[in-house]
C-alpha cells in the first residue's frame, strides 16, 4: 500500500471515528458538562471518562506515522467507545441539543 493511500486510510478512519461519536454526544458539550455540576457525580465521571478515552485514541491516530497507522488503535478499542458512548446517551438522557435529560 502505498504511503498516501496509507495517509487517506488514516483520515478517512479519523473522520469516520469523530462523525460516529458525534452522532451520541459533542465531546465538547461532554468535556463542560463534566467539569461542572451539570450532571450527577456519577454520570459526570463517566463522562470524562468518556471524553479522556475519545481523546486518547483521536491522539493516537494523529501521532502514529502512515506505516504504522492500520494498528495504531485497534478497531474494537474505537468500537468499545462508541458502544460507551451510545449507553451513555441512553442511560443517561443526554441529547445533542439538551445535554442531560434536558
Amino acid at each position: 500500500m502505498s504511503e498516501e493511500s496509507i495517509t487517506q486510510a488514516r483520515y478517512e478512519k479519523i473522520g469516520r471515528f469523530i462523525y460516529a461519536f458525534q452522532r451520541h454526544a459533542d465531546p465538547e458539550r461532554l468535556r463542560a458538562a463534566a467539569a461542572t455540576a451539570e450532571l450527577a457525580p456519577d454520570l459526570a465521571e463517566r463522562a470524562a471518562s468518556l471524553v479522556r478515552r475519545y481523546d486518547e485514541a483521536l491522539e493516537a491516530l494523529q501521532r502514529n506515522s502512515p506505516q504504522a497507522m492500520p494498528d495504531s488503535v485497534d478497531d474494537d478499542q474505537l468500537n468499545a467507545i462508541l458502544a460507551d458512548a451510545e449507553a451513555f446517551v441512553r442511560e443517561s438522557g443526554w441529547t445533542q441539543e439538551d445535554g442531560p435529560g434536558q
